[in-house]
């Protein structure tokens, strides 16, 4: 079996109090000069950034505010919609280089914290670039958290409160079984580095919420994989991403690794093959993609 998504009150002004109320005339001035002064400030929340995205995440969810507008460039990892593949690109997230990311002229960049070097992020620190960088979280209300900060962020509160609600909506109406089906993820750009899942990942978390269980819990984080760990683990199912499928060679590589045939996914050649951002994201599809696991390991049990 193989699924593939491919393509699938202000408590103070913001400026200095120099109006000085003496009469009515002068309140209703004074009121008028207010009023402009904040929607002019709005508007420059809305319309003067030159945001620079460094996560796949994070630019889903500034088009999905329609913020697109704003956007001068994007990571690698950026590749949803299809539209972020049009915009200057800055490079992988965590091989960031400073001169590329300055040469488009910030005003803010966003992504998570494990976005890096850490000598570039310091380079912007230094540059008085405004980062705002997520944690890597991992929880039903982690695209929610993103959604909500960004809006807030780019004066669009009211469409990521919309969009938060959405999310959340979503999530309440999945009916998530649970089942014992065990799942071993996989991570691979190339033969010669293949890694497996344990705990506290965005892999083991997915496996979780959509109602299996990580084949893999001795160790946390990812470890390179064995023959050994492989047959130990006898996953019912083996799970990867897009890209990292296409690196290692396809499913006829993935059924060639040492041990695999021992296993009860090898055994019937499961494997599901999912988008990278849908499936490791945590962003507004993350509801898509529980509901898409959820439903492969139902037709399992």
């Amino acid at each position: 079996m193989r699924l593939n998504l491919f393509s699938v009150d202000s408590d103070s002004l913001p400026f200095e109090p120099w109006i000085m109320i003496q009469s009515n005339q002068n309140k209703t001035l004074a009121t008028f000069l207010v009023c402009l002064m904040l929607l002019s400030s709005a508007a420059n929340a809305e319309t003067n950034q030159r945001i620079v995205s460094v996560n796949g995440t994070t630019t889903e969810i500034i088009y999905a505010l329609k913020l697109e507008n704003q956007l001068v460039a994007v990571d690698s990892t950026s590749y949803y919609p299809k539209q972020a593949l049009t915009l200057p690109n800055v490079g992988y997230q965590r091989t960031l280089a400073t001169e590329g990311i300055l040469n488009v002229k910030p005003t803010q960049v966003i992504g998570l914290e494990s976005a890096g070097p850490p000598a570039t992020i310091q380079n912007l620190k230094d540059a008085r670039i405004p980062l705002l960088l997520f944690p890597d979280e991992f929880k039903l209300e982690t695209p929610v958290t993103r959604v909500l900060e960004i809006g807030k962020l780019f004066g669009k509160q009211k469409e990521a409160e919309n969009l938060a609600k959405s999310i959340r909506e979503q999530i309440q109406k999945l009916k998530m079984n649970k089942t014992n089906v065990k799942v071993l993820f996989i991570y691979s750009r190339n033969p010669s580095s293949v890694y497996i899942s344990g705990t506290g990942t965005a892999a083991h978390s997915m496996i979780e919420l959509s109602g299996a269980k990580n084949a893999i819990t001795e160790f946390t984080e990812y470890k390179p994989l064995t023959s050994e760990a492989l047959v130990k683990a006898n996953p019912d199912i083996i799970l990867m991403p897009e890209k990292s499928a296409q690196g290692f060679g396809g499913e006829k590589a993935i059924w060639e690794i040492n041990g695999m045939e021992l296993t009860r996914a090898g055994k019937e050649k499961r494997l599901i093959v999912l988008d990278d951002l849908l499936l490791l994201g945590f962003g507004p599809r993350l509801p898509l993609a529980l509901k898409t696991l959820n439903d492969q390991w139902k037709q399992l049990e």
